[in-house]
């Protein structure tokens, strides 16, 4: 059998062919002809393909052309077309768009001469179309990252200089421009609650005509939207193109078309490997692609955004830790000049109490003397609060019995609180905490005047103690304790309550809901300053035309307890009926005022006006029992006499009084550690320092 050997010759237009619709292919170039006398229309493989055409599916007509030119452009091709016939070379040249069979708009050039006879006559014309679609596209893309850089510029700029209107309104700005330099819909931005895991609908901008969504994307739970989630916390950015082509089924689909988007990107902002908060853009009127740039252009401006609220926080921050500074100072300054005045008034009241007590005096002057030590009372409670807010040191823990504090309390209220106001208490027995007595019940005493002020047309304030596991959940939660022994504190009010706003702000120095003339905005920043000094937690939880509840978290006391526990009365120890004392204080009134509380329990009492005084007094007459001094003193202050007694008389008691928190004058760093009595001095504190004294017989 013979093989027939193939004609060389007759392949090669085959192989040309083919050659040339690969290079049309790559090209993107298609070739076409239009017979002018039998109206014959040709197209190339490429040609079919730009127009969005099968190849072979149809039969190319002139009609079938114009009909996928674009509307806007079709009659520029006609007279394009019309005009080559006129011209000498019969030249054709036009760039359009075509809107093809796929539905997909592209950008054609198309180049070609047309054929005429020996007379002039058109015969045909030939000529290419190249695709111009992703040049165009590239350009555009070009375009938009200039101009979306020069607007990240224009942002930096906002961001970067101090803004005078505040964050929020800077933002909306930003998003503003950020939309319109986008061309979409919506721009905005969602806070983020790790904790919950809820977003939040913060800042918004939309385009004219569109509308707003924010009032309806408020504490949002992660589990509406799990792939957004999973995707935005693991730090990658959200495209979807077409929430219509989600599956129906999509968890994500149900929640964007109930908001009318119709495209949305969504890009993360992170602090460290937690998610902070994401921005994002909708489009609502059509369906769009995200370009790489306009999401590297959210990726930026989230990062400039966070840097820029980073150091405004830590602005904030500065400025508020100055402010409380000042306070701190001028409140303890302010408190303790104060105490020294208050000790004088207390004193001198309990001593008219205790003169007019027995004679038959007209009972409306014993009531004149109980309400004047009642606001005496409440006096030592808020300037224990004012000397809270000192910021030069820490806190002197004790052992406090949770019914002693609140009873002091409820005795204030009594007096303070409306008829209209109803006050309940409910406490567990025997409950005792560790921390500050005067500084507790100035806290809650500050607490319990909040909820009064909530309940301007009258309510209920109720007041608790127990015992609880551990801490609880809250709308605004301040400070933390690492113990699990906790006894919870409760100060609760049926009131108008609180919005979020006013939770987010509760706490700061000087802010007040009140009016100018009755609000100082100190109260609950002392409670805050409380809290975060003494190892404690405040939880609060507050609705709207629902009231308040505040719960205060301190670690229970028990024989482990690092506080300081009062000492038991020595005994065989010294009594003020036995006592001779010697008072050293500058003023004349806290004098006077001592020595009569000091003589009507027996003793013998000496005054004296400073230090120098005070050793000159003793060089003369040595055998006195005590000496009672005051710290501040401008002749040889307390503490200066406390060194040199020791080294002079050793065995001489010595009892200091001072109107500073401890954190400033604890007197331990003094030799022999001697006791500190705070003022306003109390009698019964008096007492007690007193015959916690060891009498000693051979001190003279």
């Amino acid at each position: 059998m013979t093989l027939a050997r193939q004609d060389p010759s007759a392949e090669q237009p085959a192989r040309s062919d083919s050659a040339l619709r690969e290079a049309q292919a790559i090209a993107q170039l298609g070739s076409w002809n239009l017979d002018y006398v039998t109206g014959e229309l040709v197209w190339s493989e490429e040609t079919f393909r730009i127009l969005g055409i099968p190849p072979g599916s149809v039969t190319p007509t002139p009609e079938l052309f114009f009909a996928l030119v674009h509307p806007e452009d079709r009659a520029a091709v006609r007279q394009e077309l019309e005009s080559a016939c006129l011209r000498p070379d019969g030249g054709y040249s036009i760039e359009h768009r075509v809107v093809g069979r796929d539905g997909v708009q592209r950008y054609v050039r198309e180049r070609g001469r047309v054929r005429f006879d020996d007379r002039g006559r058109p015969l045909s014309i030939s000529g290419t179309a190249l695709d111009l679609t992703d040049r165009i596209h590239d350009e555009e893309d070009l375009r938009q990252r200039e101009r979306l850089e020069r607007g990240l510029l224009e942002l930096a700029a906002m961001f970067l200089s101090r803004p005078g209107p505040g964050m929020d309104d800077l933002i909306d700005r930003a998003l503003g421009r950020m939309g319109e330099l986008t061309g979409t819909d919506r721009a905005y931005l969602f806070d983020v609650d790790s904790e919950r895991r809820t977003f939040s609908n913060t800042h918004e901008w939309t385009a004219p005509g569109v509308e707003a969504m924010i009032h309806m994307l408020g504490d949002v739970s992660w589990e509406g939207v799990p792939e957004c989630a999973r995707m935005l916390n693991a730090g990658a950015p959200v495209v979807i193109p077409s929430v219509s082509e989600l599956p129906r089924y999509h968890p994500e689909r149900a929640f964007l078309e109930a908001q009318g988007i119709r495209s949305m990107l969504l890009v993360p902002v992170m602090e460290g490997d937690a998610l902070n908060c994401f921005v994002g853009f909708d489009a609502v009127k059509n369906e769009r692609d995200w370009s790489s740039a306009e999401v590297r252009f959210l990726q930026v401006f989230g990062s400039l955004m966070i840097s820029t609220i980073e150091r405004e926080r830590a602005y904030a921050d500065m400025m508020a830790a100055r402010q409380r500074e000042m306070i701190g100072h001028l409140a303890s300054g302010v408190a303790h000049d104060f105490n020294n005045l208050l000790g004088v008034i207390d004193a001198n009241v309990h001593y008219l109490h205790e003169t007019v007590r027995d004679t038959g005096t007209d009972p409306e002057i014993t009531q004149v003397l109980e309400e004047t030590h009642s606001a005496i009372g409440q006096a030592k409670v808020v300037t224990s609060g004012m000397l809270s807010l000192s910021r030069t040191g820490g806190f002197a823990a004790e052992r406090v019995e949770v019914e002693d504090a609140i009873s002091g309390l409820v005795r204030i209220l009594k007096h303070i609180l409306p008829p209209e106001i109803r006050l309940e208490v409910a406490l567990e027995p025997q409950l005792a905490v560790c921390s500050n007595g005067g500084f507790l019940q100035a806290a809650l005493l500050n607490l319990a005047l909040n909820a009064r002020d909530a309940m301007p047309d009258g309510g209920r304030l109720r007041i608790g103690a127990f015992r609880v596991p551990g801490p609880g959940s809250a709308a605004v939660a301040l400070g933390d304790t690492e113990v699990q022994d906790l006894v919870q504190l409760r100060v609760a009010d049926s009131g108008c309550g609180m919005d979020r706003k006013i939770l987010d702000r509760l706490f700061e120095p000087l802010f007040s809901t009140k009016a100018k003339q009755r609000g100082h905005g100190l109260g609950l920043f002392m409670v805050h300053e409380f809290v975060l000094r003494s190892g404690a937690r405040l939880e609060v939880d507050s609705r709207v035309g629902e009231g308040s509840e505040f719960r205060l978290l301190l670690p229970g006391w028990n024989e482990s307890s690092t506080c300081t526990r009062l000492p038991e009365p020595v005994a065989g120890a010294l009594t003020p009926e036995t006592l001779r004392v010697l008072v050293v204080d500058d003023d004349p009134r806290s004098r006077d005022s001592v020595r009569r509380l000091l003589e009507m329990d027996g003793a013998s009492v000496a005054t004296v006006d400073n230090g120098l005084a005070c050793l000159e007094r003793l060089r003369l007459e040595p055998d006195f029992d005590l000496v009672l001094s005051d710290v501040s003193m401008p002749v040889l202050d307390g503490a200066e006499l406390c060194r040199i007694l020791r080294d002079r008389h050793p065995v001489l008691p010595l009892i200091l009084m001072t109107g500073q928190v401890p954190a400033v004058f604890p007197g331990t760093h003094l030799p022999g550690n001697p006791t500190v009595l705070r003022k306003p001095l109390d009698l019964q504190d008096l007492r007690t320092a007193i015959g916690q004294l060891e009498p000693c017989a051979d001190r003279h």
